[in-house]
């Protein structure tokens, strides 16, 4: 569907607001030339771009966008406080002194021209011709594109890294699959780029994990759930329908049965419930389709108009749902409705805490309620088994891309194919060598024989191949790259074949599926394939005659079998208890659905809905508030914080604890989590595809808004209500929407510290200020902390500092988190000998040392202390470790590092 994008930019820059606003505004920044470091003529030129407002803090945001001779200066945004009818307070990101530093204001390249070079430049093939389909002025453009959406084009000033102007082509550039959807910046004098952001956020990460074992499946129930249903609305004749899902407040399939959930829309963000359009009761769709999002499948891959499971007349999306070990197509219907219900949730969920219509959330119709509007609205495109039918196919990842109020983002789940270790391998006897063994099957297609399901086996003793030739550094003849001499011993036995020492190490003698071919001609019921390298082996080939299955171990499994198969006779089995794994399907993964969608929250929220660009530096904490999200989805009555919590687990085939995405566990338990500030740091990376820093900074960043969470609720109590409730969780929830909403364009991890301060200010006049720089300090985030440039994610400075304490510090319960004027340890950094001193206390304490891998290296248990005590840790190697005391029911951390 095409979008008429230069409408909504000017939509958007004409934003309504009185003039009174705009003169003191005006005035403030006269008034302030000095503190701004700015000149009169740096703001005599500016628009509103954009407009944020929030019921707890009474502030109303203006996001100024300055110009020059009517030309924006692309990111050059200030963020203005406005309370009372008066201006508070402004981040300001306005470039001092730019009629110094402008190079032209009129380009050499014309907009098509310079399109060129940017598709160029992008590696974009397109077989059509571009085409203006709309100019306005001199600078905004509306070009034709091959995908759905068309280009918009903005002539902007880019500041450079020399902190100079040039004149530059701002293009959005969508590309078909929707893999990327550029944001570039071109040089509007020689077609050189500038800069590049990829509006498309990618989160892939399947295989770079380790997976345990799978998860035992769960019976689904065939109860109706009605959850947190509204019951005092006057449209309560306004059925959403029923749905069998995974209740948002669980993570998967492997948390708990699907069930089916009737009427789960809220009648505040949804008042005409989930598949209206038109705002008058009555459903325009019976599909899941409607007012805030449009889920259907994408498998091809090409964003086109994919099928939408339908639940007729009384709205019943209740369909089958195999497991990981059936095939996708079988429970796409399934997968679509889930896919549905969790955008829903979200919607309606975070709409209650300041993501609604004219803080730019996702509409069709935002029923007059302010915000963007146009015919088409913006709802999300949520796709299901995004290119599934591919060759190959879309896997192991999730994305979500948002553009400005008023254009739809889109959503994109794929499937998993990151198989939990299979035990296929069972050694019966010699009875002291018995057990299971890992393995991996082979990947070959065609030429994948399944490995037999229970009770079927292939089952008798093995035989190690010998082709009579010897191998590289081994002193048998057993890689299979020619015939074997012992066929009469192989025919009718389970086989093992080495991995050629010169393969492992890049070389090809032969291919694993020819190994298993040649097992096969001598007679060989099944093949296991030992890796002569560490790790384990992803066989792949073709070839349609081969008729046994084929697996293969680690060099450590294998070689304690060849080991024991020259001492004596190994008897064993081929196996499988279970159907195998196919695929784990991202759209029962409610806590990747909801990261997905928090990155479409916090992107409106920074720098307002007209700018999709204020968190594209390299501080930025996109990744961190999308954990967060999931998180917070996902809390129940009687949870904890010291629980580790891992993300994904479903879809990376691991356990329910399992460790999921991210290098550690969520947990307020700093020996689970022991992430501090100086963790966060991690250089700017040489290639921009590389968006590794973006998850070092997140899993920073979401750590210490759990640990925030947690001390909220250990204040105020937790409430299940997600939509009313009053806890500590309801008021952490709105005080970090409220401060995404105060920081600046692009901040850093300090600024977005000082915003949730400043929200806490501006709500309750300081009340949780304690508790919030406490929070901070204790992962080194304290007074003095600096981030240093926002654009840098390697020049973070920690600081355990304690910030001054407030009128309200009393109210802190510090029972879970260690004060310095309570405990301290020293000498920090160390050389081995360490003074824990904790004031004021004489009893039994227990002192455990962890090393960053989680295993206690020194343990000290009830032993006598006395205010302080030493302990000598030079027997340690050098590294981070975390102390922590147990004193009678208080514990306190601390990261210690030893030189």
């Amino acid at each position: 569907m095409k979008k008429n994008y230069l409408l909504l930019l000017l939509l958007i820059s004409g934003s309504v607001f009185s003039q009174a606003t705009r003169s003191k505004i005006q005035t403030y920044l006269n008034a302030n030339l000095t503190k701004l470091e700015l000149t009169s003529a740096d703001v005599n030129d500016w628009i509103i771009e954009s407009e944020a407002t929030s019921e707890s803090t009474n502030i109303h945001n203006y996001y100024l966008k300055q110009r020059h001779q009517g030309i924006e200066i692309f990111n050059a945004v200030a963020n203005v406080w406005v309370k009372n009818d008066e201006v508070i307070n402004i981040h300001n990101q306005f470039v001092p002194n730019i009629a110094t530093k402008v190079n032209t204001t009129t380009p050499t390249l014309s907009v098509l021209e310079g399109l060129f070079s940017a598709k160029s430049l992008l590696n974009i093939t397109s077989p059509n011709t571009n085409t203006i389909l709309e100019t306005k002025e001199f600078k905004n453009f509306r070009i034709s594109n091959n995908s759905e959406d068309e280009i918009t084009a903005e002539l902007v000033y880019q500041l450079t890294q020399d902190n100079q102007l040039r004149l530059a082509w701002d293009y959005v550039i969508d590309i078909p699959g929707h893999q990327h959807l550029w944001h570039v910046r071109i040089d509007a004098l020689d077609g050189k780029l500038l800069e590049k952001n990829d509006m498309v956020i990618s989160c892939a990460f399947g295989e770079n994990h380790n997976h345990s074992a799978s998860c035992s499946s769960l019976v689904e129930t065939t109860a109706s759930v009605n959850l947190f249903k509204e019951t005092t609305s006057s449209l309560l004749e306004v059925q959403s329908g029923s749905y069998r899902v995974i209740p948002y407040n669980y993570e998967s399939p492997n948390h708990i049965a699907r069930q089916l959930i009737t009427n789960p829309h809220n009648v505040v963000a949804s008042p005409f419930g989930w598949h209206d359009t038109n705002g008058a009761v009555g459903n325009e769709f019976t599909i899941t389709r409607g007012n805030n999002v449009h889920a259907q499948d994408d498998l091809d891959g090409n964003n086109g108009t994919g099928t939408s499971p339908n639940g007729g007349a009384s709205l019943n999306f209740d369909f089958p749902y195999g497991g990981t070990s059936t095939q996708p197509s079988s429970y796409l219907n399934a997968a679509t409705t889930n896919l549905f219900y969790m955008n829903n949730m979200m919607h309606d969920v975070w709409y209650q805490y300041g993501f609604n219509e004219v803080n730019g959330n996702f509409q069709r119709n935002n029923y007059g309620k302010g915000g963007v509007t146009n015919v088409f609205g913006d709802p999300v495109n949520a796709d299901a088994q995004d290119g599934a039918s591919l060759n190959p196919q879309n896997l192991n990842n999730a994305n979500f891309s948002t553009p400005i109020d008023g254009q739809s983002p889109r959503m994109q789940m794929f499937l998993w194919n990151v198989a939990a270790p299979i035990e296929p391998i069972f050694i019966n006897t010699p009875a002291d060598f018995s057990g299971p063994r890992q393995a991996r099957d082979n990947g070959f297609s065609p030429g994948n024989v399944p490995i037999p399901i229970a009770p079927a086996m292939i089952q008798s003793n093995f035989v190690l191949y010998d082709d009579g030739t010897p191998d590289v550094g081994q002193t048998d003849n057993a890689d299979g790259c020619g015939p074997a001499v012992n066929a009469a011993a192989i025919s009718g036995k389970i086989t093992v074949i080495r991995r050629s020492t010169s393969e492992a190490n890049g070389g090809a003698p032969c291919a694993f599926i020819e190994k298993v071919k040649n097992a096969q001609n001598a007679g060989a019921t099944a093949v296991i394939i030992v890796n002569n390298v560490p790790g384990v082996i992803s066989m792949s080939g073709a070839d349609a005659t081969v008729t046994i299955p084929a697996v293969s171990v680690t060099q450590e499994v294998g070689e304690a079998l060849i080991a024991r198969m020259k001492l004596e006779t190994v008897n064993g089995k081929i196996q499988l208890g279970e159907a195998p794994f196919i695929n784990a399907d991202g759209d029962f993964d409610n806590g990747i659905i909801a990261h997905e969608y928090g990155h479409g929250i916090s992107t409106r929220l920074a720098g307002g809905p007209g700018n999709s660009s204020c968190l594209n530096n390299y501080e930025a904490m996109g990744e961190g508030w999308s954990d967060w999200f999931g998180l917070m989805m996902q809390l129940k009555s009687g949870d904890v914080g010291t629980t580790p919590r891992g993300l994904a687990t479903f879809s990376l085939s691991q356990p329910t604890n399992g460790t999921g995405l991210r290098s550690y566990q969520y947990s307020t338990d700093m020996s689970v989590n022991p992430l501090t500030f100086d963790d966060s740091n991690e250089p700017i990376p040489a290639d921009p595809a590389n968006t590794g820093y973006r998850y070092v900074i997140g899993d920073f960043w979401a750590t210490v808004l759990w640990d925030l969470n947690w001390a909220y609720i250990q204040k105020y109590g937790f409430d299940s209500n997600v939509y009313t409730g009053t806890g500590g969780n309801n008021k952490v929830m709105r005080l970090v929407l409220d401060a995404i909403k105060l920081q600046p364009c692009n901040p850093g991890i300090v600024a977005g510290r000082d915003a949730i301060i400043a929200a806490d200010q501006a709500t309750t006049g300081g009340q949780d200020y304690c508790l919030i720089t406490e929070v901070f300090r204790r992962r080194g985030v304290g007074l003095g902390a600096s981030s240093g440039n926002n654009n840098n994610s390697g020049d973070q400075v920690e600081s355990f500092v304690a910030f001054p304490p407030g009128p309200n510090c009393t109210a802190l319960n510090t029972d879970s988190f260690e004060k310095e004027d309570l405990f301290k340890v020293y000498p920090n950094p160390t050389n081995g000998l360490l003074n824990i001193r904790i004031n004021n206390f004489i009893g039994k304490a227990s002192i455990n040392v962890i090393d960053i891998n989680g295993r206690t290296v020194y343990s000290n248990v009830n032993s006598d202390f006395n205010t302080e005590s030493s302990i000598n840790l030079n027997n340690l190697s050098s590294g981070m470790y975390i102390i922590k005391v147990t004193a009678d029911t208080t514990t306190y951390t601390e990261k210690v590092l030893i030189k």
